[in-house]
C-alpha cells in the first residue's frame, strides 16, 4: 500500500467519534470482559479509533479456555493492549497460552503479538498468509501512526509478525474443541480469517462482519464482503463476535448485508444516472445506518468502494 493510501486511512479514522461516553469507553483500565459462553470471552473494544483515552483498545479481542490451554483470536493493537488481555484471562485461568490467530493485517488486531511472544513458553502465533505478508509491509509504519493517536500509550510496542501462516480453510483440534477456519478470496481483505467453533455454536468473524459500526472498505470488496457473510450465515451457531461492536446473533450478519445492499442499489442507481462517487455522497439514502458509529468518516470511503466494483462491472459486461 502507497503512503497515501496509508494518509487517508488516516484522516478516515481521525475523523470517526465514539458512541461511547468517556466514563463507559473501553480503554486498557476498562476492558469491557464479556462471557459468550462457559469457555468464551470476549473484551469489546471501543467504537472509536485509537485515542489517548482508549489507549487503542478498539478491535474485539476474543479468548478460548479449552481443555487443555487458551486460545487468542486477534490480541489488540499493542504490547500494552495485549497486556490487557492476558491480565483479562489470568484471572480467570492459569492454563498456558497455546495459540494466538491474527484474523487480518489492520494493525488493531494484531499488534499485540508482542504480549504474548514474550510468555515462556510462546503460543504458536498464525495468521493466513496475505495476513502475514502485509502485516510485515505496513508495521512499522502503523507504529509510528498509532503512537501519534494514542500519545504515546503504545510505546514500547515492537512488529510480531506470525510464525506459522495458514491457507485458511483449516480444521485443527484444540484442547477438545474444534477450530474451523474460514478464507474468503477477497472480503473485508484479501487475508481474512473467521473462525468457527461449532461445539461452542459461535462465529468469530473478525472485521468480515460490523455491527453498529460503519464497515472501514479501504481495503474490501463490498461484494465480496456480502458474498462471505452470507456463507458464514449457514454455519449454525446461535451468537457471532464481530471484528467491531457489540456480540450479536444472526440479525446482526443481516444487519451488515441489508447496509450493503443498500449502498449498491443506491450507487448503482446514481451511477446510470451519471454521477461520480463525489456526487452521489450527499444524495444516497442509507436510513437508519447514518446511526452507525463512524459513518460520517468513513461512508465516503464506503461509496468509492462500491462504485469502483459497478464501474469495473459495467466494463467487464461491455
Amino acid at each position: 500500500m502507497h503512503l497515501f493510501s496509508y494518509v487517508i486511512i488516516f484522516i478516515l479514522l481521525v475523523a470517526n467519534t465514539s458512541v461511547f461516553g468517556a466514563a463507559n469507553t473501553p480503554s486498557l483500565s476498562n476492558p469491557n470482559l464479556t462471557k459468550v459462553t462457559e469457555n468464551i470471552y470476549a473484551l469489546i473494544g471501543d467504537m472509536d479509533v485509537p485515542n489517548e483515552t482508549n489507549g487503542g483498545f478498539i478491535c474485539n479481542s476474543v479468548f478460548i479456555i479449552t481443555q487443555q490451554g487458551v486460545v487468542v483470536i486477534d490480541p489488540g493493537g499493542s504490547l500494552q493492549v495485549g497486556e490487557m488481555i492476558l491480565k483479562q484471562i489470568r484471572k480467570l485461568t492459569s492454563k498456558p497460552i497455546t495459540h494466538v490467530f491474527n484474523t487480518h493485517h489492520h494493525a488493531d488486531h494484531w499488534m499485540g503479538n508482542q504480549a504474548f511472544s514474550n510468555l515462556s513458553p510462546a503460543p504458536k502465533i498464525m495468521g493466513q498468509y496475505y495476513m502475514k505478508d502485509k502485516a510485515e509491509e505496513i508495521g512499522e509504519r502503523w507504529l509510528g501512526i498509532l503512537e501519534k493517536m494514542t500519545k504515546g500509550k503504545n510505546q514500547g510496542t515492537q512488529v510480531v509478525l506470525p510464525s506459522e501462516v495458514l491457507e485458511g480453510n483449516e480444521k485443527m483440534q484444540i484442547g477438545g474443541l474444534t477450530f474451523q477456519f474460514y478464507h474468503p478470496a477477497h472480503a473485508h481483505t484479501q487475508g481474512d480469517l473467521a473462525v468457527y467453533i461449532p461445539e461452542e455454536k459461535v462465529l468469530i468473524a473478525g472485521d468480515i462482519l460490523f455491527y453498529l459500526r460503519t464497515p472501514g472498505f479501504q481495503d474490501a470488496s463490498p461484494s465480496g464482503n456480502a458474498q462471505a457473510l452470507e456463507s458464514l450465515n449457514k454455519l449454525e451457531f446461535n451468537q457471532v463476535i464481530p471484528g467491531h461492536g457489540p456480540v450479536t446473533d444472526k440479525s446482526g450478519i443481516k444487519y451488515m448485508l441489508e447496509y450493503v445492499q443498500l449502498l449498491h442499489n443506491e450507487v448503482k442507481k446514481y451511477y446510470e444516472q451519471g454521477l461520480s462517487d463525489f456526487e452521489m455522497k450527499e444524495r444516497i439514502d442509507v436510513g437508519k445506518y447514518r446511526q452507525m458509529s463512524g459513518f460520517e468518516g468513513r461512508f465516503g470511503i464506503n461509496v468509492n468502494r462500491m462504485f469502483l466494483e459497478i464501474e469495473a462491472q459495467e466494463f467487464a459486461e461491455d
